[in-house]
C-alpha cells in the first residue's frame, strides 16, 4: 500500500486524535490531541495525515522553528493497529521529499527519545546523524541536504 500526506485540516480531528501509538511508545511522542493543539497554536507549524488508500494511520508534522532558524520533523507516528506494515519509513519518505520542496529547507532536524530503537534505527537507515546535543531528554539528529 502507498503511503500519502493529507493536509490535516482535510481529514477529522477527532479520527487523528484517535490514533495512537502502542502503550510502551506513548513516552516517546506527544499525543495527537497535544500535536493538534499545537498545529493550531504555532502558525509555524505544518501538520499531515498519514494516509494509506483513503485510511488515516498517523500523523506527521513539521515547522521552521523560530527559535534556531530549521526545519524541524516535530512528530511522525503511526497508530499502533498500523506499524510494522513499512509506513512509517513511506511517511517519512514522504515527508522529506514534500520538505526538499521548500526552497529555504536545508537540513532537517529531529528529537528522538533514547529509548525509542525503532524510531532512531529508522531515521538513521534514511541519513539521519546524532548532532551530539540533547534537547529536553531527546537526541538530536540531522539530515544534510547540502
Amino acid at each position: 500500500m502507498t503511503i500519502t500526506l493529507l493536509p490535516v485540516d482535510a481529514v477529522h480531528a477527532d479520527t487523528v486524535r484517535r490514533l495512537d501509538v502502542q502503550e510502551d511508545q506513548t513516552d516517546f511522542i506527544a499525543s495527537n490531541a497535544e500535536s493538534l493543539a499545537e498545529l493550531a497554536e504555532r502558525p509555524e507549524c505544518v501538520g499531515f495525515a498519514v494516509m494509506a488508500a483513503d485510511t488515516p494511520v498517523g500523523f506527521a508534522m513539521y515547522a521552521l522553528d523560530p527559535d534556531d532558524g530549521n526545519h524541524w520533523i516535530y512528530r511522525l507516528m503511526i497508530d499502533a493497529r498500523h506499524q510494522g506494515k513499512g509506513y512509517g519509513s513511506q511517511a517519512l519518505a514522504a515527508l522529506l521529499a514534500h520538505m526538499a520542496t521548500i526552497p529555504e529547507c536545508g537540513d532537517i532536524y529531529l528529537g528522538v527519545t533514547p529509548e525509542n530503537t525503532r524510531a532512531h534505527a529508522l531515521y538513521h537507515r534514511v541519513g539521519f546523524r546524532e548532532t551530539g546535543m540533547m534537547l529536553d531528554g531527546e537526541k538530536v539528529m540531522r539530515l544534510d541536504r547540502n
